[in-house]
């Protein structure tokens, strides 16, 4: 039980992202403005992921109604005789408490003059709840205390990388080295090898990178038990990373990169999630593209599907006109540009790359998909790659992980530090949301690249530098 109960007011950014957040404020009260209601009631017909949460909202409103009257309030959340109680706030538009500067014909304001109604009239807290960065600015202007909501974020920033490093002597680093053969997986049992054990133990399907002198040998985490599922007491197993893995030709060029193609070309049925992270240049996408076509041309996969992100065209891209490919050109440019290098590294002539990545479209080995309409599909058997999920909603990035059926291997990629949705940041994207909660999944593995891991141009490497000094 809370001990001075608070009233939270929802910005309807809020109910867009989560439409059951009126019921995630525990014992506490939560208030809605009539003009909340008022947008999600013209949003409910918008195309895509937006009229789809909007109408989620209003059912999720409507379905208390029979509980009791939205203006006096409806007890929610009951829990041993306490219980919160949500409310429908209609009025604190009639007066104007904003400062000057600051017209009633915003919604925006609207809703922070409502807030403001309620703290002036209740001596309890009141905390104005939106995502919207710009608003969290006018509303503290004003007197408010804001927050973003926090059920969908994740408690930090420096959130799991997936890597850690242990040292070894040199007798340890020969023994691993014998353990390997050309096999996926060569299941080593660390302690058998080493007179130390671990010192901390990683989580599932981390990678470490064991070090002795100047040799390195990596390997991913798999817990202690065997294949069979036995479990073997006093045990550290570590699946060995290949040194031989070339999808399309292409060569890693550091550890990382051995890293994320170990997930990458691991079978779906023992990695069936990969989440790529770090900064542009570390080939995040380029790998997860020529893993994916190496084995959907193989018949590994039925089909490979592309996506990325965007904050101005998912919402809009139903009114747009032309095919999804069309319309989806523009998104998915750096996609081509990097099937393009990935087509040129395995010798064919350039008259002859646009003509076989036209006939991969063609014939269905990649296909182009949008995040807003991911909805109601259940994809199988299929390599499904988004890039830039640092722009994604949490909500999105679910619908996107239950779309995975039998066969399917979902790759999430992007940069933390490049976010350009307003209604997010490095706390509440789905990228780091997923990251966070996926750490220490069977089913996950992800590796996060450094800085100094980029891989491009000796002038990209040198202008990422020197044009961002202050």
């Amino acid at each position: 039980m809370s001990e001075t109960k608070k009233i939270y007011v929802l910005d309807t950014n809020i109910l867009l992202q989560n439409a059951n957040a009126i019921l995630g404020f525990a014992d506490n009260e939560v208030v809605i403005t009539a003009t909340t209601l008022q947008e999600l009631d013209s949003l409910k017909t918008a195309p895509g992921e937006t009229g789809y949460r909007a109408r989620e909202a209003i059912r999720a409103i409507s379905r208390l109604s029979e509980y009791g009257d939205f203006l006096t309030g409806i007890p929610v959340n009951c829990s041993e005789g306490e219980s919160g109680l949500f409310r429908i706030e209609p009025n604190g538009t009639k007066t104007s408490l904003l400062p000057n500067g600051f017209s009633l014909d915003k919604a925006d304001n609207r809703i922070i003059n409502s807030s403001l109604t309620i703290k002036k009239e209740s001596e309890r807290p009141v905390f104005l709840i939106t995502n919207d960065v710009s608003m969290r600015v006018n509303a503290s202007i004003c007197g408010l205390d804001v927050q973003g909501y926090r059920n969908d974020q994740i408690e930090r920033e420096d959130s799991y990388n997936g890597r850690s490093v242990v040292q070894v002597s040199p007798s340890v680093m020969q023994k691993l080295y014998r353990t390997v053969n050309a096999g996926y997986k060569t299941l080593i049992n660390f302690n058998e090898i080493s007179p130390e054990k671990l010192k901390v133990t990683p989580e599932l399907n981390e990678y470490v990178t064991f070090v002795s002198g100047t040799e390195l040998f990596l390997a991913r985490y798999v817990g202690h038990e065997l294949e069979t599922g036995c479990e073997v007491e006093d045990a550290a197993f570590f699946a060995a990373v290949r040194k031989d893995m070339s999808p399309m030709g292409i060569t890693p060029r550091n550890s990382a990169q051995r890293m994320a193609l170990d997930a990458l070309l691991a079978p779906p049925e023992d990695v069936p999630l990969v989440i790529l992270k770090g900064a542009a240049g570390t080939a995040k996408t380029f790998l997860s593209l020529a893993a994916g076509l190496q084995w959907t041309l193989g018949k590994k996969y039925d089909k490979m599907m592309i996506t990325r992100t965007n904050t101005l065209s998912d919402a809009d891209i139903g009114f747009l006109p032309g095919t999804l490919e069309e319309k989806m050109g523009p998104l998915v440019a750096p996609f081509m540009d990097n099937l393009e290098s990935i087509i040129r590294s395995s010798g064919e002539e350039s008259d002859q790359i646009k003509l076989q990545i036209e006939d991969f479209f063609e014939t269905g080995i990649i296909e182009i998909c949008s995040v807003a309409y991911m909805r109601g599909r259940s994809l199988t058997h299929t390599f499904l790659i988004i890039d830039e999920a640092q722009n994604a909603t949490v909500g999105q990035i679910l619908e996107i992980v239950t779309r995975a059926g039998e066969g399917t291997k979902v790759v999430l990629c992007g940069d933390p530090d490049q976010i350009d949705n307003p209604r997010l940041d490095r706390l509440n994207n789905g990228l780091a949301f997923a990251s966070e909660r996926m750490k220490g999944s069977k089913l996950c593995a992800q590796i996060t690249f450094t800085q100094d891991e980029t891989v491009r141009s000796k002038l990209a490497a040198e202008g990422a530098v020197r044009l961002t000094q202050r």
